[in-house]
């Protein structure tokens, strides 16, 4: 990217808010809620996804209850051009005792996370001088927090970040995980009855778990993580990207043009709309959309479209085991209603897919509507195409490994049964195709099978369907090859009643699948340009039972 002295700098990598905001990097404004936070003096906990900024929350935080770092100059210091020093009535005179614990340091095995908790604070005991005699973490770190205390005449701010990450980053091996969680349960004991010691606590992390014992032992922890109020406190919403970015956006269109990212007519409009596509989505409220800020900063340093989350995220193996549990959750929920309950599931060794995937940012929140009794209930989707295209990538891996037959030749097999309209050989690749899907699974929707279909034919093709919000492959797809053989498949399903008469009903199904197809207009604006439209319906029943029948030929 092209430098430019006029345009702030890209913080990659930087979790310092002092060094941000010194040094004149890209900063989102997000000290309304700090203050709002710091005013009210409460114990706090948030959940996000990993690289969504809970560090550089945490360093605000902190540079906050420091005080200002220039005893002689301004009291409000790094914050004078921030919304809490241009509009709040905030004492940035106030300095306060700080214990930061980050437990994100890559800690595995218990030993190893026992000696780093010790180690934390041993470290904290020399630094303030506190000449405590340390034995066991618990205990010790109720006594810090009391002497610290006693020491300054002042409440104690503590700020713990990725809470639960020796937990988190050892999640497909629960044995260790639960003995993470013992260690990390008996450690925050430590905060119980030290309330009246307290001036501030944060808390964050990935997963709840039932937020590892800290809510017996900080009263009154106050969750924001579905907090209508607080969905905006992290990653870029829509109106800070284009405060942020104004300036960097027409180098980056120019950057992208030179190296055919996009075309030479995408004006700044069309790119401000595909980096939406891309890293755009997410919500915690159904209503404030987010970007995510570890993509966005790295697509402007690039100028290419990456999968930059995903790549930072050490998520593969945790993917490839819901993979194996439930692969379908991979491909978003349906239209079906998530509880708050199941939302926030904490379970250490059943955290169920559907929760794993929203709590570490692969499923965000798409609509909030109420059941009967006014309790929130939730609908899910898949954020943006960043994680689409990787929760296919997964999805696809799991069923050829199950298919057992490369992808190159799957296609083959695929594409020469349409083209040489071989009915019987196209039902009996999609039947395999579908039992793929693990029996326990087999709940009879119809969407099930539309998933399975565009995740099987997504590999050979692009894949065209109407505009739909909601699950990929919620509707009927276009499939492009790149020889110009065109295939509009239409799917019709029914449970049916009894296993004797599935061929009958597969038959009539295809039958009206094949003759609807035409009903249907999402494929018409791709005739001409076909070199040859195959038309193709599929009648699915009991157990993804399947007959295809291929419709007569068109060509151009």
């Amino acid at each position: 990217m092209d430098t430019v002295t006029s345009v702030k700098r890209l913080p990659l990598g930087m979790n310092t808010f002092k060094q941000i905001i010194e040094e004149n990097y890209v900063y989102s404004d997000k000290t309304k809620f700090v203050y709002d936070m710091a005013s009210a003096g409460k114990s706090y906990f948030l959940s996000r996804p990993r690289r969504f900024g809970k560090s550089l929350l945490l360093s605000a935080f902190e540079a906050l209850f420091s005080g200002p770092p220039d005893p002689d100059g301004p009291p409000h210091g790094l914050f004078k051009d921030l919304w809490i020093g241009r509009n709040s009535d905030y004492d940035f005179t106030m300095t306060y005792p700080i214990i930061t614990i980050s437990m994100a340091a890559g800690t595995k095995s218990p030993d190893e996370l026992t000696l780093f908790l010790a180690t934390a604070l041993s470290d904290i005991n020399d630094k303030e001088k506190l000449n405590l005699t340390l034995t066991i973490p618990n205990i010790d770190l109720r006594r810090i927090i009391e002497k610290l205390s006693e020491k300054y005449g002042k409440g104690v701010v503590v700020l713990i970040d990725e809470y639960d990450a020796p937990v988190s980053d050892n999640i497909n091996n629960t044995e260790l995980a639960l003995k993470n969680g013992e260690i990390l349960k008996d450690f925050y004991s430590g905060f119980k009855d030290t309330d009246k010691f307290l001036r501030f606590v944060l808390v964050t992390g990935i997963t709840r778990y039932a937020f590892m014992g800290l809510s017996a032992g900080l009263n009154h922890l106050v969750d924001l993580t579905l907090n209508d109020n607080y969905s905006g406190i992290r990653g870029f919403t829509l109106s800070e990207f284009d405060e942020c970015f104004s300036e960097h956006l027409p180098i980056l269109l120019r950057n992208m043009k030179q190296n055919s990212t996009v075309s030479n007519e995408t004006t700044l409009s069309d790119l401000r709309d595909i980096i939406l596509k891309y890293y755009d989505g997410y919500s915690w409220d159904g209503k404030t959309m987010i970007l995510n800020p570890i993509s966005i900063l790295n697509m402007f340093n690039e100028s290419f479209f990456s999968r930059y989350w995903i790549q930072t995220n050490p998520s593969i193996y945790f993917l490839s085991k819901i993979a194996m549990e439930n692969p379908l959750s991979l491909l978003g929920e349906e239209s079906e209603k998530i509880s708050t309950r199941t939302l926030s599931q904490a379970e250490v060794g059943s955290l169920g897919p559907i929760p794993s995937l929203f709590q570490t940012g692969y499923l965000t929140i798409d609509q909030v509507t109420h059941d009967a009794d006014r309790f929130r209930v939730f609908t899910l989707k898949i954020p943006n195409l960043e994680v689409k295209d990787n929760n296919l990538f997964i999805f696809q891996r799991y069923l050829f490994n199950f298919l057992g037959r490369e992808p190159a030749i799957e296609k083959n097999l695929f594409h020469d049964a349409i083209r040489n309209r071989d009915d019987g050989k196209l039902s009996r690749i999609i039947n395999s195709v579908f039992a793929s899907l693990p029996a326990e699974r087999h709940d009879d929707r119809e969407s099930c099978y539309h998933k399975i279909l565009y995740g099987y034919c997504h590999k050979f093709g692009r894949i065209v369907t109407p505009e739909r919000k909601g699950a990929i492959g919620d509707s009927d797809p276009l499939v492009i090859f790149s020889d110009g053989l065109y295939a509009a498949i239409e799917l019709k399903f029914d449970i049916g009643q009894s296993i004797p008469g599935q061929e009958r009903l597969v038959a009539r199904l295809a039958k009206m699948a094949l003759s609807s197809i035409d009903a249907k207009d999402y494929w018409r604006p791709y005739q001409a340009e076909a070199k040859e439209l195959v038309k193709i319906g599929l009648g699915v029943s009991w157990r993804g039972q399947c007959l295809a029948l291929i419709g007569n030929e068109e060509k151009n």
